[in-house]
């Protein structure tokens, strides 16, 4: 594949994602986008990609503009509300 995408991924959360990581860590040249619900999953999740992806990280300015209600923690929660890439490319103009 040229990219991956996941929405509301929670790689941090799920086993299920880490042959995922490990393949973006080996392909370089594949980009990566995920998006989170919360800014401290998408904390998380950015950084098992290393520092280029942890400082990717920022509010997804195509969120859900509606925050969901979520009572077990007291973080404010949107659907894709926070984005990260993997592998980021400058593109060739």
């Amino acid at each position: 594949p040229d990219m991956i995408i996941g929405m509301n991924a929670g790689l941090f959360a799920y086993e299920s994602w880490r042959h995922v990581i490990s393949y973006l860590h080996h392909k370089q040249n594949i980009v990566g986008v995920f998006t989170d619900y919360n800014e401290h999953s998408g904390v998380n999740c950015a950084n098992l990609g290393g520092w280029e992806s942890a400082n990717s990280l920022e509010v997804n300015p195509f969120r859900q503009m509606r925050a969901m209600p979520v009572y077990c923690m007291n973080l404010p929660q949107f659907s894709n509300g926070f984005v990260y890439v993997y592998n980021e490319q400058e593109m060739d103009e």
